[in-house]
């Protein structure tokens, strides 16, 4: 049996990964976090409390007496982060899983999307932290006792979370504009190709990496091969709620700069680029597997969700009144220009 540690567990990623891994009886799984969402996940988990950014000392004391054939992070987010984890696990695991991203990459060279595209992202923040970290612990486990897998997720989604393009604190900001029949913000001109995974999905791609010894020193990308562009996304979200798609089509570039809202890292450092997916690498641990929730059965599921839970439903009216300001002062803009050429 293999002994399988997760540090986070409870959030959009790791949740189906946790769940799927618990219900293997070839794996002896312990969870280590803060315990405020435990109570969703199966109790056959031994459960660790610790904070990891917060009290590296008590996650040492509780870690101190362990070992595990495969560790897996997915809150690894900087070099700080990155170094109490290989202090924290060099020579306690067979294998270190680093939940990493495709932000991590230099999208202005191609859209064909596979491991061995550069590193570089000129826009966003967390992508280049991201890159840091994966340029860390690869010279880490160089060194000896830190056998290291990366794993590259795109936009991965679930329950109360969707692929969109501008949105507020929650995605239902956009679903409210859309019932209330307003227009609603989508970068360039919708037609940038994405590619969008839900969890569920992930998690049957990610498993087969677990304790598997061929992927030591490995990179692999995981996501949902299958693309579409923005305006799918949106349009087929508009035709489940029963209501006319109005999109206000504007360049990353001027979002980019937004006074209120940081679009550079979000939109231009990531979803502005068209992304063809290659995820032949990891298939060769899950030749069978397919991706069974397409973008409007994993809307469907969101909005399924969210009438479930209509304590959810929450508005954003800053968001909200950033829309009609910057809609408005993009039209006048347009009209300008258009007068002009």
């Amino acid at each position: 049996m293999k002994k399988v540690l997760i540090i986070g567990g409870t959030g959009t990623i790791s949740a189906p990964i946790t769940k799927t891994l618990a219900s293997r009886e070839d794996i002896d799984l312990y969870v280590l976090n803060r315990g405020n969402k435990n109570k969703l996940l199966p109790s056959n988990i031994h459960f660790m409390i610790g904070d990891m950014k917060e009290d590296i000392e008590g996650v040492k004391e509780v870690l101190k007496d362990l070992s595990f054939d495969c560790v897996i992070n997915f809150i690894v987010m900087n070099l700080e982060d990155a170094k109490k984890n290989v202090e924290l696990f060099r020579g306690k695991t067979k294998q270190f899983i680093h939940i990493s991203t495709n932000c991590v990459l230099n999208h202005t060279l191609t859209c064909n999307i596979d491991e061995t595209i550069e590193k570089g992202n000129a826009f966003s923040a967390y992508g280049r932290n991201k890159a840091a970290v994966e340029d860390y612990l690869i010279e880490e486990s160089k060194k000896g006792d830190f056998p290291l897998t990366i794993v590259r997720p795109s936009q991965t989604y679930s329950d109360n979370r969707i692929p969109l393009s501008v949105k507020g604190n929650s995605c239902w900001s956009v679903v409210s504009r859309m019932l209330r029949g307003k227009e609603v913000i989508v970068h360039g001109d919708g037609q940038s190709v994405w590619s969008s995974t839900h969890a569920d999905d992930f998690a049957k791609m990610f498993c087969p990496l677990v304790g598997q010894p061929k992927a030591i020193g490995e990179i692999y990308q995981i996501m949902n091969p299958k693309s579409h562009t923005w305006d799918m996304v949106y349009q087929t979200l508009a035709d489940l709620l029963g209501v006319e798609y109005k999109p206000v089509y504007i360049s990353a570039y001027l979002l980019d700069k937004s006074q209120e809202f940081h679009w550079e890292t979000s939109i231009h450092g990531d979803k502005h680029f068209s992304n063809i997916f290659d995820v032949s690498k990891v298939k060769q641990f899950c030749p069978d597997v397919v991706c069974d929730i397409d973008i409007k059965k994993g809307l469907q599921m969101y909005l399924e969700y969210m009438d479930a839970h209509p304590e959810m439903k929450k508005e954003d009216v800053k968001f909200d009144e950033w829309c009609d300001k910057t809609i408005e002062a993009y039209k006048k803009f347009a009209q300008a220009f258009t007068e002009n050429i």
